[in-house]
């Protein structure tokens, strides 16, 4: 095939994708390849399917959020925690960087994670990218409210499954910057592992207990037994 009727058979099929893989509007196809959500030739896996209905749900309600905000001079300034490989925020900005709405356009978006090496590699994603409006931060979300590196004020905060205690340390942050939302998915993973290794404990000591929750598919780790995707 030629390189002209290759470039054609794309731009056919890429509509179809974006029916086939339940994309939003406007989806950047390139950039989910970027994220290895899609493999190279546009595969995607079950988890990676899973992951990505879980961000584009939650992107659902900030771009929500996002028209009734009142406007604010240079743009919205968003913080996500417990941001890991920054799924939501390059895929949020990529869709808020089309919006020109003087005042709710993407004013700064900030990741915040604790693991050097996610935020290194987020941060040489975002350059590549051309994302200037992107920082990334290593710091906790229980630290990030006293970090010089962050703005005094949010309009949004997000967190989507920050493990353990951290969507409540996004909480705490976002009352403290005065934000004016805060969208969160929970992540009840390490609650969840904490109280089923106490129940086998207590079962092991003889003890009535209550019947373990029964969430998860056969076969899930432990630990990711209550990682329920959203509907």
């Amino acid at each position: 095939m030629t390189s002209s009727r290759k470039t054609k058979a794309a731009l056919q099929a890429a509509p179809d994708l974006h029916a086939q893989l339940g994309l939003r509007p406007g989806q950047s196809i390139e950039l989910l390849k970027e994220l290895h959500i899609l493999t190279r030739d546009g595969r995607l896996n079950q988890d990676s399917r899973r992951k990505l209905k879980q961000v584009n749900h939650l992107l659902q309600f900030i771009e929500k959020v996002r028209q009734e905000l009142p406007p604010r001079e240079g743009g919205l300034l968003l913080a996500d925690h417990g941001a890991g490989k920054s799924y939501l925020g390059f895929m949020l900005y990529d869709l808020w960087r089309t919006r020109h709405e003087p005042g709710r356009e993407l004013g700064h978006l900030y990741g915040i994670e604790t693991r050097a090496d996610l935020v290194e590699r987020s941060r040489e994603l975002a350059a590549r990218l051309g994302f200037e409006r992107m920082s990334f931060i290593n710091t906790s979300a229980a630290e990030s409210a006293a970090s010089a590196a962050l703005p005094d004020a949010f309009d949004v905060v997000t967190a989507l499954h920050a493990c353990d205690t951290a969507t409540d340390d996004a909480i705490a942050f976002a009352l403290r910057k005065q934000a004016r939302a805060i969208v969160l998915a929970p992540c009840c993973q390490a609650e969840v592992a904490h109280e089923q290794g106490a129940a086998t404990g207590a079962h092991a000591a003889g003890r009535a207990v209550a019947p373990p929750l029964a969430y998860a598919r056969d076969g899930q780790p432990a630990h990711q037994r209550a990682a329920l995707p959203l509907p």
